[in-house]
């Protein structure tokens, strides 16, 4: 059985592109539960509080997870500044509060989708395995 910690390595171990692949996979799968979370937004506030609280956890948002946000959400620079100015304590609370009704499923899907946008800037920090843990807990 694959420890904990080495899933987080596996992970920062992957290409970018792969990183991107997963993400995207792990978002797509994620939206349907998001939106009956959030209708008024089409799930997407909160896909970005869930991603927000996983790059806001070590309170670092390198260029490399901006680029990436990009790449996974399909959001433009302008659009990505304008979600990160968004970002606010109330999204942790809102994840939290998202992670503690979920199935299986969407633990693993929001798990993956944390873990690749933490790893993108081939690191996990000790903040962002803190939020991973309190998802699948």
């Amino acid at each position: 059985m694959v420890s904990f910690n080495e899933l987080m390595q596996s992970y920062v171990d992957l290409s970018y592109e792969a990183l991107v692949q997963t993400a995207q996979l792990a978002l797509g799968k994620l939206l349907p539960v998001c939106k009956k979370v959030d209708p008024e937004h089409e799930g997407v506030f909160m896909v970005i509080s869930l991603v927000l609280s996983a790059v806001a956890a070590d309170g670092v948002l390198s260029e490399k997870e901006q680029h990436f946000l990009g790449d996974v959400l399909g959001m433009d620079e302008a659009a990505i500044n304008t979600a990160v100015h968004m970002y606010s304590s109330d999204m942790v609370d809102l994840v939290d509060q998202f992670a503690d009704g979920l199935d299986e499923d969407t633990k693993v899907n929001s798990m993956m989708l944390i873990i690749a946008v933490a790893a993108c800037d081939e690191t996990i920090s000790r903040e962002e395995t803190a939020l991973i843990r309190k998802i699948i807990a």
